[in-house]
């Protein structure tokens, strides 16, 4: 579990690829720094969605060991009482 956590604040804190254009002349016929810019903001479009997809898998981890901690909280609160009523 704190493997993932650390993991997912690395990717998210990690940089960003930052795609700016410059411009182009007539000796690029004007088309490199398209097709760069494309290229960089595509990367940055897979790096977003993969940081998405890492943030939903995490929540879900969390979501469900919440519900396994409260599950675990209750069944030892059944126990407790049980104990208890044995008792006397």
């Amino acid at each position: 579990m704190l493997v993932a956590v650390a993991t997912f604040l690395a990717l998210a804190t990690s940089a960003e690829a930052y795609c700016f254009p410059v411009p182009d002349t007539a000796a690029t016929h004007y088309g490199d720094n398209n097709l760069g810019h494309t290229l960089c903001l595509q990367d940055e479009l897979v790096q977003s969605t993969n940081q998405r997809a890492q943030r939903q898998l995490l929540d879900q981890t969390l979501s469900q060991l919440q519900r396994d901690l409260q599950q675990q909280n209750l069944l030892m609160q059944q126990v407790q009482s049980q104990m208890a009523l044995d008792q006397f």
